[in-house]
């Protein structure tokens, strides 16, 4: 069997993603699959069609016209046969020796099913010499997470900005066959829809997972692209939905995910609160500012009463500081996001992997948990 399948879904105005395919599919001895999945009426580029057919590891799937963003993530999963399988998008990119690291985790700590690691955010809008600095983390020993920690993380947006740090989930991690197949024969959304499946996939692996591994070393690079609040789709009254911003969309997604397992929501506490005000505060003019302001106010005041409201006092700043700093700081290099004239997620992680642990010596030692024990 395939040791990792690489979905990608494919929709109308997907970045080109043939730069992306030829790069994971430059090693013809990599252990992987890709599958392309797109709706049936969107035509792949004739460098795509020609890839697909002098390389049997790369499968085009079509979908239904008009399918959801959720839904083609699905479709996407459903055709992969993999060991394991992770999702990325068309302008991202992924570490080419992922299986290497996999393999390593079936042997040194059976039990793991679901992998996440550190990925490099490049923003596409960003301007040299304007640009925020990018993390490259030094350390790289894989470690095993409490998975308590996690679900506090998540669904109590514990340390949370807009939305809550949760690495795990099939979007840029990895879930096991296992897993896989479980979450398959879960009920697929009919009722609803989310402009942000990652966290939806993020709730179900963190609640189903057996074990969790992390590795500090970035395995991947996103294109990062501003969220573009869409209307909510669905039947219940929760006045949190993805129109309102993303700390809304992921509070539905949370929502759903434990309504459909006949669980409450929990997550309204004042950590919630403090991530949407982080929310209003990262608009950048004014009138923005105050309509997602309102928008969030008037779901405060009619959620349970209206107890959390008084909590929210966000404010705005039309200015924020960019850490622009270099060099080594608190355990991480800090590097130009245009380092060495890279301008995208590809051109930046293909420099970048030359400054970080290879996979193979990564893989050469004793997975460690979080107090460095061996797991």
């Amino acid at each position: 069997m395939t040791k990792l399948s690489i979905c990608i879904p494919l929709d109308a105005g997907a970045q080109d993603v043939f730069p992306l395919l030829t790069s994971l599919l430059e090693n013809p001895l990599a252990d992987i699959e890709i599958v392309l999945a797109k709706p049936s009426a969107l035509q792949p580029s004739a460098e795509v069609s020609g890839l697909a057919a002098a390389d049997a590891r790369l499968k085009i799937r079509d979908a239904e016209d008009g399918i959801s963003r959720q839904l083609l993530w699905y479709r996407a999963l459903e055709a992969t046969s993999g060991d394991w399988a992770t999702l990325i998008k068309p302008g991202d990119v992924l570490e080419r020796d992922l299986p290497i690291m996999l393999s390593f985790l079936e042997t040194s700590s059976p039990g793991v099913d679901a992998l996440a690691w550190n990925a490099f955010q490049i923003d596409g809008q960003a301007v040299p010499g304007k640009a925020a600095s990018v993390a490259i983390p030094a350390s790289y020993q894989v470690e095993t997470l409490d998975k308590t920690a996690m679900l506090k993380t998540f669904f109590y947006w514990e340390g949370s900005l807009n939305s809550p740090k949760m690495p795990f989930g099939l979007y840029h991690a990895a879930i096991r066959r296992s897993l896989i197949d479980a979450l398959l024969q879960m009920p697929k959304p009919q009722d609803w829809s989310t402009p942000v499946p990652q966290y939806e996939w993020a709730a179900k692996v963190l609640l189903f997972a057996n074990d969790l591994a992390f590795s500090p070393r970035p395995m991947s690079a996103i294109g990062t692209v501003p969220y573009i609040a869409e209307p909510p789709l669905h039947p219940w009254n929760f006045p949190f939905h993805s129109g309102l911003g993303l700390a809304g969309a992921v509070a539905e997604v949370q929502f759903h995910v434990l309504r459909e397992l006949q669980s409450e929501w929990t997550g309204a506490g004042e950590a919630f609160v403090r991530a949407v005000m982080i929310d209003c505060m990262m608009e950048k003019t004014r009138e923005n500012y105050v309509a997602k302001g309102n928008a969030y106010y008037a779901a405060l005041t009619v959620f349970d009463g209206g107890r959390l409201a008084p909590f929210f006092r966000p404010e705005f700043h039309d200015t924020r500081p960019v850490d622009s700093r270099r060099g080594l700081h608190d355990g991480a290099l800090l590097v130009d996001r245009f380092l060495g004239g890279a301008q995208t997620p590809l051109e930046f992680f293909k420099i970048a992997r030359h400054m970080m642990a290879p996979v193979g010596l990564m893989c050469g030692g004793t997975l460690r948990d979080a107090d460095g024990k061996a797991a």
